[in-house]
């Protein structure tokens, strides 16, 4: 009897894969002897009972009886959304439940390492064959361009143990929700009646209904205020409606007792995926305490803890090494809230590492996510979105250079022949355009203005009614939607006017410089009156760093630019903007008067310089109209340059202000070196 080729091939590959399901998979991955438990003996020995698991074979004999095997992972799976089987299955029914799929894989099948097509990675895992596909999968550890530890190494929780009670200690407990809530009680007294009634019998299934409610409505308080605040100005959650759903699930866990006993580990909650969701829900957290109505020191407190909770959380999920959809998102809304609270530089770095966690799984290529599954491609293109949000602005207001690209992911042909681009498409262009600018490594010269100024009008006129005029909002969020588009744009419309604004420049050297002076000067006043109008409708504007830097700054600029400084409009927006972040009856400290305790204490440095120095110079100027009433010819600027390390009271006291452009004295202001670099010669 002769047997082909094939059908040996096909029994000896059975027989093989029937023989792996007998070892967890590290003892087959090393060869060694397995007795078959959970942990094996031999995983406890190498201390490493996490990793010990019978999953994988048993993923790869369902495999061999459906007839199919993995192809080349040419496409990342990615946090709890995207694994390499169901980012290569291009056949899957439409009615498949790909989150089903995702939770059945296990969390090593994950470990994808993004390359270009012309790496070595790449061009191995593309000629990859049935025969080696194994040797194509292992490659990226071989050249040593994939990560290997399964837990973050850089702290103490190491068994699945120790990670289970870290994880419960990082989610907000009964005896700390008091401190959240003081201020809801009288909102829970009617429902804690209730409920105290209802349990009359059991006071300590009263007590545990108390504590959960009370929990229930710290998450849903805190999460509303993101939901209807921070997250329509700045996108940055990739599908909110699966969020909403997947924190309801999270609540019904907590409230079933899942997450209280550090003794009972719970499988779907202990995984890095879940974990990082946490993470995830506690960072929205962390944001939507910075807009809520808790004062003032008590609000930067919560938002704080929550903030730090959450970061907990990603290095439990073992963020730097195992990154994830909900793993960037965290990292990206961590980094907004710290800007938010003033720390924008800490935001800056941050942001540098989330860039590059984001391209390692390949999120800046359109062309890595061709096989994954369409509801995860819009995921992607949506967060890639986000990512250059956050770069543009940030960029545009320290003016350094951008480390986001947006070649990976090139416009809709469709999108440059609609009038209807919504806020979140508008100021995705916007930010594209800003990268532009910055790319240009401060070089910016009169031709590249006006064309970056024709694109961006062109931009504004692709946008629905109701933000190219107030006149069309129908509603509260359309006016404010269109009163931050008009302060973004008018930020945009400046940075690309600055080089007209610099005194060194003459405007008569070139053909358009009063056109661009005049943009200029209708932008800047243009955005202190948006933001005023802003403030007057929602409290986002005086939390957002982004809309306090475009106001300040802009309020600056018409301070100290001689085209704009005795303008009577321009002083009375200044005097207007200086009352809306100070108080009427301020104190007078070292560094001038003292701010408003309500919105200002979370400011940084930089902007709280800016507001002191802005009205130090409008109430010197005022006492020097007040005691010159007669002009004698004498030229006399009262805004010299800010030099680094002088005292605020000293700022006015500085001659020779000629010497220094209006951008030049607002960046001494704004950029003041955190750092004394002449130092670093020693130890101490």
């Amino acid at each position: 009897m002769s047997v082909s080729r094939a059908e040996a091939d096909r029994v000896l590959r059975l027989k093989s894969r029937e023989r792996e399901g007998k070892a967890c998979y590290p003892c087959r991955k090393r060869k060694v002897k397995c007795d078959g438990n959970h942990p094996c003996r031999t995983c406890q020995k190498r201390k490493h009972p996490d990793i010990c698991t019978y999953a994988f074979a048993s993923s790869r004999r369902s495999q061999a009886n459906t007839g199919s095997h993995a192809a080349p992972a040419s496409s990342p799976p990615i946090g709890r959304d995207d694994t390499s089987d169901i980012g290569h299955n291009t056949h899957a029914q439409p009615d498949a439940q790909p989150d089903a799929q995702l939770d059945a894989q296990p969390d090593t099948a994950k470990n994808y390492v993004y390359s270009g097509d012309n790496s070595v990675l790449s061009i191995l895992r593309s000629r990859a064959s049935d025969a080696n596909d194994s040797m194509a999968r292992e490659v990226g550890s071989v050249l040593g361009l994939q990560n290997t530890f399964s837990s973050y190494p850089f702290m103490d929780s190491k068994t699945p143990r120790e990670k289970w009670e870290s994880l419960l200690g990082v989610l907000p407990q009964r005896s700390e929700i008091l401190k959240y809530v003081v201020h809801l009680i009288l909102i829970l007294i009617p429902h804690l009646l209730i409920s105290y009634l209802v349990c009359l019998t059991h006071p300590m299934n009263w007590l545990s209904t108390w504590g959960d409610m009370i929990w229930l409505l710290i998450m849903t308080r805190f999460f509303h205020y993101y939901r209807v605040t921070a997250y329509p100005f700045n996108p940055i959650l990739a599908d909110m409606d699966r969020f909403e759903a997947d924190m309801c699930t999270y609540l019904g866990a907590h409230a079933s007792g899942e997450l209280r006993d550090p003794t009972k580990i719970t499988d779907r909650w202990a995984t890095d995926k879940s974990i990082g969701h946490i993470s995830l829900l506690l960072a929205t957290l962390a944001a939507g305490a910075h807009y809520s109505d808790v004062e003032q020191p008590e609000r930067l407190d919560v938002t704080t803890d929550f903030a730090r909770r959450s970061f907990h959380a990603l290095r439990l999920a073992n963020f730097l090494f195992r990154p994830s959809l909900d793993i960037v998102q965290a990292l990206l809304i961590l980094g907004n809230t710290l800007q938010n609270m003033g720390q924008s530089d800490a935001a800056w770095a941050l942001l540098g590492t989330t860039v590059r966690l984001a391209q390692t799984m390949g999120l800046h290529n359109e062309g890595s996510s061709v096989h994954w599954p369409e509801y995860v491609q819009g995921k992607v293109r949506k967060l890639w979105r986000a990512i250059v949000w956050q770069d543009s602005l940030l960029c545009m207001c320290y003016d350094r250079p951008p480390i986001v690209s947006v070649t990976g992911w090139p416009l809709d042909a469709a999108i440059h022949e609609r009038l209807d681009l919504s806020y979140a498409e508008t100021m995705h262009l916007i930010c594209r355009l800003g990268l532009d600018i910055m790319r240009l490594d401060g070089s910016t010269g009169i031709d590249q203005a006006l064309e970056g100024l024709q694109k961006l009008d062109g931009i504004g006129q692709k946008s629905q009614h109701y933000l190219r005029s107030r006149e069309y909002c129908m509603s509260l969020q359309q006016n404010l939607e269109h009163l931050a588009l008009r302060m973004h744009t008018s930020f945009c419309v400046s940075v690309l006017c600055r080089p007209a604004m610099k005194q060194s420049q003459a405007p008569q050297l070139y053909p358009h410089g009063d056109l661009l002076r005049a943009r200029a000067k209708g932008s800047l006043i243009d955005a202190s009156k948006a933001f005023l109008d802003f403030q007057a409708l929602s409290i986002v504007s005086l939390r957002s760093w982004s809309m306090v830097h475009t106001v300040l700054s802009s309020t600056l600029l018409l301070c100290i630019w001689e085209e704009t400084r005795h303008d009577p409009e321009c002083r009375s927006l200044q005097q207007r903007v200086i009352d809306v972040f100070s108080t009427s009856d301020s104190k007078a400290t070292e560094e001038g008067p003292l701010l408003s305790d309500n919105e200002t204490q979370w400011l940084s440095a930089r902007h709280i310089r800016a507001l002191v120095t802005l009205r130090t110079a409008l109430d010197r100027e005022g006492d020097r109209v007040a005691n010159e009433p007669q002009n004698l010819g004498v030229s006399y600027d009262p805004f010299p340059p800010l030099q680094a390390g002088s005292n605020l009271d000293s700022y006015m006291d500085v001659i020779n202000p000629f010497d220094t452009s209006p951008v030049s004295y607002l960046d001494s202001i704004m950029n003041v070196p955190l750092f004394d670099f002449t130092q670093e010669n020693g130890f101490l």
